[in-house]
């Protein structure tokens, strides 16, 4: 069988093609450090590294979330501090009231209340703190009715439910962040403003039996903050546990992401210098073969 020029010609050009994107391959592989960069690489490979990327994904932003349910947390304790040694003051004014100073007293105890009134109207990240759902209005106002300060109620009765955070795979943590329960003692019968209302009057007064009575109710919404502050230790501590659980799970994910996806830079430059000489062989083959070609063709 005779081959003809343009058949030689044609078979030169088709191996040129072939070479140059094998060189480009080989390129493309040292630019970004990855050994699947199309679809056409390694269909089933991509499929894994999608899938990877998309696990990597829902890890990244469990993580983000318990970074910031971490810091909300801390923050929470810190306020949550202050709130128990402002009470415990209060409950020591009430316990041992100097009888002969007892205006300054009352105006002490104004002063602490002032002091709950803006740690329970607290705000984190713009948002209240102590209210619930209803992160976008002060828990505590002023109620002229009553003459004290009360929790801001609402018709729906699940508004105020704990704030929850998702940190895995339909798994949430919850934060207590109602104030009615926070600001009052266990049986939610006790505010702690009106407690300290009726202990002021009662300074005032100079009413040894009523001062006495804010003991117990003090008391008992100090134990109440100091409950919510060991449940929050204890969702700190969850959130700890989380973290490291999905740090390793990540490390592992990406490990496998990158056995399958990323190139071995000594090999693929090993490559791209054994294309580039192929390249220039092929490119030599094909002007000592075309040259004589074409002269005999005129």
């Amino acid at each position: 069988m005779r081959i003809s020029s343009k058949i030689m010609a044609e078979n030169i050009k088709y191996n040129l093609a072939k070479q140059s994107n094998l060189l480009m391959d080989s390129q493309t592989k040292i630019a970004t450090g990855k050994q699947i960069n199309r679809i056409s690489d390694d269909s089933n490979g991509m499929e894994k590294v999608l899938n990877y990327r998309t696990t990597l994904a829902k890890i990244d932003q469990y993580q983000e979330n318990i970074t910031d349910a971490k810091t909300r947390s801390e923050y929470t304790e810190t306020v949550l501090e202050q709130i128990n040694e402002a009470i415990d003051e209060a409950k020591g004014i009430a316990d041992g009231a100097d009888t002969d100073n007892r205006e300054a007293l009352a105006l002490q105890i104004s002063s602490i209340k002032d002091q709950l009134l803006g740690l329970a109207n607290t705000t984190y990240n713009g948002n209240y703190l102590f209210h619930g759902h209803l992160t976008d209005t002060a828990p505590f106002e002023y109620d002229a009715l009553s003459g004290g300060y009360i929790y801001v109620d609402d018709a729906d009765p699940g508004s105020h439910a704990d704030t929850s955070v998702m940190i895995g795979e339909g798994t949430q943590v919850s934060f207590n962040a109602d104030g009615s329960e926070i600001f009052a003692d266990a049986a939610g019968t006790v505010n702690v403003f009106d407690v300290l209302d009726d202990l002021e009057a009662a300074l005032y007064a100079d009413d040894d039996a009523a001062i006495e009575t804010a003991v117990a109710p003090l008391e008992a919404v100090s134990e109440q903050v100091e409950l919510v502050r060991a449940q929050n230790a204890g969702v700190y501590k969850r959130l700890e546990s989380s973290e490291e659980h999905w740090t390793t799970f990540g490390n592992a994910v990406e490990d496998m992401r990158s056995n399958v996806e990323d190139a071995d830079v000594t090999s693929a430059a090993l490559d791209l210098q054994l294309q580039k000489a192929s390249y220039e062989v092929l490119l030599q083959v094909a002007a000592d073969v075309i040259q004589p070609t074409l002269i005999d063709f005129l």
